[in-house]
């Protein structure tokens, strides 16, 4: 074998070690023997796609290829599209429409859409990451919810007799309104409705528009006036946690889910609790390995000072200097031991010198 064969041949083998080494320190998201992924989507436990995988009904995600592409589906019917161990899960969900031709309701392209979460999922859409939003220049139109057995709306109006006064990338009030949404929702209905059935602006705007949107997903522009007629869904984002009772209430019961090395937090848009690793340590919170410590000491050192190295820990790590160095506090750098006692030696002989 020649000396390029032999260098292939040794780098495929340094590349094969690499991996293997990189997949070695990967940290589990889901339980032993139980799938990790549907189509492009990771599902970290507590979700997942058999049963034995997931925590609870509610956390079962089907993998189907019924729609089309596979994809991943909650209860409820929804698209998931990502999963956080953060306590988020991201879906798509339907916009309302209600869209005109020469002043005739077109029953085709308009619909009037509610989003629906089972309460008992523990599933709430996010007030933090969400806008109720409306698009159109004569439209108005209405968030329906309920809370505590109790029926409530927001909503926005939007008009505009043209184009002139819309800034694309705002939407601030023309062309485009958006409000917040209130805490705690798992269940939503949303209405799109005109004024004047867009007979004097359906040239550039024939539909009017009401959906939730994740706040980064969503970009306004003149376009949008028209272009939305041929979207169907948007990007929401779910709150989601464990089941009903606070950390105080469940930390000391059989049925607690957070793993070694993980801590407990009360969910803040709804019910539940959610587990979150420690500080120093990464992985999935909910299994009961899954959060392992992080080499601090790896790229990039953390230790800052020259001829200091670092030192990992369990859930920390420490910066000392090297062999042959200490640190000089009042100085704030790694010295020589010998230096230091060479100084020491100094500042005694001195003395010496000048008592009486």
């Amino acid at each position: 074998m020649g000396f390029l064969g032999i260098l292939v041949q040794v780098t495929w083998v340094a590349v094969m070690l690499s991996e293997l080494a990189a997949a070695a320190i990967a940290f589990p998201i889901a339980l032993p023997n139980c799938p990790d992924k549907c189509g492009d989507v990771e599902i970290p436990y507590p979700f997942g796609l058999r049963e034995g995988c997931y925590i609870g009904q509610n956390f079962f995600v089907n993998c189907t290829n019924s729609f089309g592409p596979t994809q991943p589906i909650l209860l409820g019917g929804l698209t998931a599209t990502n999963f956080s161990l953060e306590g988020q899960a991201n879906v798509l969900t339907h916009m309302a429409k209600d869209c005109y031709k020469h002043g005739v309701l077109d029953q085709d392209l308009s619909i009037w859409t509610s989003v629906y979460l089972n309460s008992s999922l523990n599933f709430t859409i996010s007030s933090s990451q969400n806008k109720f939003i409306v698009v159109g220049c004569d439209t108005y139109a209405y968030l329906n919810f309920q809370q505590e057995r109790g029926n409530f709306s927001t909503g926005c109006v939007s008009v505009c007799e043209n184009t002139r006064y819309i800034v694309n990338g705002s939407c601030s009030g023309v062309g485009c309104c958006e409000v917040n949404i209130p805490n705690g929702l798992n269940y939503v209905s949303l209405e799109s409705r005109s004024f004047n059935n867009h007979a004097k602006v359906g040239a550039f705007n024939p539909c009017g528009y009401a959906f939730i949107s994740q706040q980064t997903m969503f970009n306004f522009s003149i376009d949008s006036l028209h272009s939305l007629q041929h979207q169907n869904m948007t990007p929401v984002v779910l709150d989601w946690a464990i089941g009903t009772e606070t950390c105080k209430d469940v930390v000391n019961k059989s049925g607690y889910t957070c793993g070694g090395n993980s801590t407990c937090i009360d969910s803040d848009n709804g019910s539940g609790y959610r587990c979150k690793c420690m500080e120093g340590y990464l992985g999935n919170p909910y299994l009961h390995h899954g959060c392992q410590d992080i080499n601090e000491c790896e790229n990039p050192n953390p230790c800052k000072l020259p001829r200091e190295k670092c030192i990992n820990g369990l859930g920390n790590f420490t910066c000392s200097c090297i062999k042959g160095y200490h640190l000089d506090i009042s100085a704030g750098i790694c010295v020589t031991n010998q230096s230091s006692e060479l100084i020491t030696l100094s500042v005694r002989k001195y003395t010496y010198c000048i008592a009486p």
